[in-house]
């Protein structure tokens, strides 16, 4: 009897420590996740970027890359769910944001990416690089316009908070999410022509913002200037 007690002890405080164990684990995961997280929110604040909500709080912002649903069909962020860009870009969307709810009251932008770390670029692209969805993401030995905080991807929310229909999901890779051909595109039944009176109300606000899309996706967004001026004039977002 002595030695089965013995036993039975020894196996409880194994179970014991092994529960300990897992959960001093799990904390150490966390802290180390939050910690992380605060760096990385520091690095974008040092390089001169500003949260975006800061700037114009009736923005929405759901970064797609710190969900799965994108065409990686992963979370390639973590933790990081705050839209940053530098402060001249972060006041365009803002304005742009004051003109579309002049326009349409109650209706809002929805931020879905904005400045990216180079270090994430070159992951994204080595997810692509040899494919046909290649050309969609820039390369990351240098970087694009993300990479410099001066890039946004957004879409627009209906007064009641509902996507409002844009002809295709935002990163929908095909022609369909190509811009300046959208009656064409709806005279062909391949987008709707609520969707191409929508892409003309936000390209509307934008350009009167400062800012055009990229002719291949109609959610994003950039300043009109060539990338090796952006190269010369911003810092790379370098971690």
């Amino acid at each position: 009897p002595a030695g089965l007690f013995a036993t039975f002890v020894a196996i409880k405080y194994r179970k014991m420590l092994k529960r300990i164990l897992l959960l001093a684990a799990c904390a150490v995961l966390l802290c180390t996740g939050v910690r992380a997280q605060g760096m990385l929110d520091a690095k974008m604040r040092k390089a001169g970027l500003v949260d975006v909500l800061g700037v114009d709080s009736t923005l929405r912002v759901r970064l797609m890359y710190s969900t799965a649903d994108n065409f990686m069909g992963r979370d390639v962020y973590g933790d990081l769910e705050t839209a940053y860009l530098l402060p001249h870009f972060a006041a365009r969307l803002a304005h742009a944001q004051r003109l579309l709810r002049e326009r349409r009251p109650g209706w809002r932008m929805l931020v879905c990416d904005a400045a990216r770390p180079i270090s994430v670029q070159r992951y994204m692209y080595s997810l692509v690089e040899g494919t046909p969805n290649q050309v969609y993401v820039a390369n990351g030995a240098r970087g694009g316009r993300h990479n410099y905080g001066v890039a946004v991807d957004v879409t627009l929310l209906d007064a009641s908070g509902r996507e409002a229909d844009m002809g295709t999901p935002v990163d929908f890779f095909g022609e369909e999410a190509h811009t300046g051909g959208e009656a064409a595109l709806a005279a062909a039944g391949k987008i709707p022509a609520e969707a191409v009176r929508n892409r003309e109300l936000l390209r509307a606000v934008m350009r009167e913002a400062g800012l055009v899309p990229y002719r291949r996706e109609w959610w994003h967004y950039e300043e009109p200037m060539p990338m090796g001026e952006v190269r010369e004039r911003f810092r790379l977002l370098d971690f």
